[in-house]
């Protein structure tokens, strides 16, 4: 057996001889199943062999100690196993007259199992959220180690490779959202969530959890303490993929100060963004090379009104005349026609080059 129960850190086992001494005024010794003694109120024992407490601890029974004992390291007092999970993993030596301590056994072992409960409750989670951290880290990073690994811990948290599902991935400007975030995710019936260090969440959305995903209410309960954005829905093991545009559609919502963005709602300018920059800088610099900022600024207002000339010259305060003739000079001075659709949508597109 090991000598420290459950690796018991030192400062919890000194918490729980300190908090049984508060209690019964008397030396307190906290014994591993060896033996051994691994924390006391006497500096002086610690480390050295206590047989009566390690007879508590195989036979699973108190055991008094007096003046005539025949236990090596043991002196007179009381020791009772401490059990977890119907078992005896330590015991708990009360040094003192055995008739006047045999009072507090009831107390000092559920005193005792309550701080190792809470330790094993502790490892539990430990040990869970390692197991989310492997499995979420290898499916979006597309870094798989150990395959049955992966498939063991895929049935565990019944994640199916007959659904779709889509990474939602987001940054918090304050770690301690995160459990905000779990409160908010666990609500949803999210598969699995994870945060990853330093500032990023990760949640992994099936179709039917991301049914109960409001954006709006997303942006109202976390407006300004978060950027995100959501991938598409791809089978489990392509999953990376999914993490990667969510990542982009992340890098597009903080771009135009939003709380959230959706990959799937493409727009011109989110395409945009994942071109190279010199692509962008070569489309607009030739398209628009001879356009002035005043003639830019117009091309931008026609388009948001849909190339109505009624709207855009009334937005621009002018005679719709002077705005056809506007218009014209523009297709003489880039060679392509605004007020035609095809040219019009490569100018739009030469315009958001020059603004990303």
């Amino acid at each position: 057996m090991e000598d420290t129960p459950m690796h018991l850190s030192d400062g919890l086992a000194n918490q729980i001889v300190h908090a049984i001494h508060e209690v019964v005024k008397r030396d307190t010794n906290l014994i591993a199943p060896s033996g051994k003694i691994i924390a006391s109120t006497d500096p002086e024992r610690i480390g050295t062999v206590h047989a009566a407490g390690a007879s508590a601890i195989h036979r699973g029974l108190p055991v008094f100690v007096d003046d005539a004992h025949p236990f090596q390291g043991s002196k007179p007092g009381i020791n009772y196993p401490i059990f977890l999970d119907h078992a005896p993993i330590a015991a708990i030596g009360i040094t003192g007259p055995p008739e006047e301590l045999k009072s507090y056994g009831f107390l000092i072992t559920k005193i005792s199992e309550v701080f190792f409960k809470e330790q094993h409750l502790s490892e539990e989670f430990l040990s869970e959220s390692r197991a989310i951290h492997y499995l979420v880290t290898s499916l979006i990073y597309n870094n798989i180690q150990d395959p049955s690994q992966l498939h063991l811990l895929l049935d565990k948290y019944r994640i199916s490779s007959k659904k779709q599902y889509a990474v939602f991935a987001l940054y918090m400007n304050d770690i301690s959202l995160e459990t905000s975030l779990r409160f908010y995710f666990r609500g949803l019936a999210c598969p699995l969530f994870h945060y990853l260090y330093p500032n990023e969440w990760i949640a992994i959305f099936d179709e039917a959890s991301f049914r109960n995903f409001i954006p709006g209410d997303f942006s109202a309960r976390f407006h300004g303490q978060v950027v995100s954005g959501l991938g598409s829905f791809t089978p489990i093991h392509q999953l990376h993929h999914s993490y990667r545009s969510a990542s982009l559609a992340r890098t597009h919502a903080e771009r135009i100060c939003s709380d959230f963005y959706d990959s799937r709602c493409l727009s011109l300018e989110f395409v945009l963004e994942h071109l190279p920059p010199e692509a962008r800088q070569i489309l607009a610099s030739q398209v628009l090379k001879s356009l002035t900022d005043k003639e830019c600024h117009l091309l931008n207002c026609y388009f948001s009104n849909n190339l109505s000339l009624t709207k855009t010259a009334g937005q621009l305060h002018i005679h719709k005349n002077t705005l056809q003739y506007q218009l014209n000079c523009i297709a003489q001075k880039t060679s392509w026609n605004p007020r035609k659709f095809q040219d019009a949508v490569f100018l739009q597109l030469a315009l958001c080059c020059l603004e990303a």
